[in-house]
């Protein structure tokens, strides 16, 4: 299969190919290979495995308490930690490293969002809950509130947004006014009324407290395996917890948000 191979962790931006080294390889379990223990060096703890392409093998690392994912290449010699991608522009990594990072959360996945910082709109009895990653200035997370009007102003479905930074230079200040607003939802929903021309204004100044709020969300994004925003995470009707990154199909909104 030919793919390519995007280096983008998140923030970190780190590319690595490496050979074996034998230092390192004592510290990791030697289930793994060689070449993958070695990561160890750079900081990269192996935590697993997930599925991957023929000829290459999937694992979970964890970098700064970050999850990432790691490939070993089909020589069986180097490693590259990042998204493959398919010649068709197909991400092959997204939903196998989502699903397996999910795994190492455990029972606490959804007790981690409920204790989060996050804002709501529907009521609170409402049959679903559904959890959105969401940066005030990404037009995919604009598609996404807009698609689900309907089911929200039906009353069957909460959604609780959780706010990050990760798009624009002012998606800080922008997700801190929103935030530090007398109605945090209603200037949340005034921003994405208005997307292409915001009334929200940038704060001038950002809170420390408001700051660590926001950071603690991209945080738990990451350890979510949520490569990107919006970013969902919902339980199916069997109550397992799922993610989604991106808008889903009208398929997937009727499943995820109702119909």
């Amino acid at each position: 299969m030919k793919s390519n191979t995007l280096l983008s962790l998140a923030l970190l931006g780190l590319f690595l190919a490496l050979t074996g080294c034998a230092r390192a390889a004592d510290t990791q379990p030697t289930a793994y290979p060689a070449p993958v223990r070695a990561l160890k060096s750079a900081g990269i703890e192996i935590r697993g495995t997930m599925p991957a392409p023929d000829g290459f093998k999937g694992f979970i690392g964890v970098y700064r308490g970050q999850p990432m994912p790691v490939y070993l290449l089909p020589d069986g010699k180097h490693t590259v930690v990042g998204n493959l991608f398919a010649a068709d522009g197909s991400d092959l990594t997204r939903d196998a490293f989502a699903q397996h990072a999910m795994a190492g959360l455990g029972k606490n996945a959804w007790s981690k969002l409920q204790k989060a910082d996050w804002i709501a709109e529907g009521p609170k009895g409402a049959k679903r809950v559904v959890y959105v990653f969401t940066d005030t200035e990404c037009p995919y997370c604009h598609r996404l509130w807009s698609a689900i009007r309907p089911q929200v102003n039906k009353g069957e479905v909460q959604v609780r947004y959780l706010l990050v930074a990760v798009i624009k230079q002012q998606s800080l200040p922008r997700a801190v006014s929103v935030l530090d607003a007398p109605d945090p939802i209603k200037a949340f929903a005034r921003n994405e009324k208005d997307f292409r021309d915001s009334p929200i204004k940038l704060a001038a100044k950002i809170p420390s407290a408001t700051r660590d709020k926001i950071a603690a969300n991209i945080a738990l994004m990451q350890e979510f395996g949520l490569q990107g925003t919006p970013g969902i995470v919902y339980q199916d009707a069997q109550g397992r917890v799922q993610t989604v990154s991106g808008v889903p199909s009208d398929a997937g909104l009727k499943a995820i948000f109702g119909p």
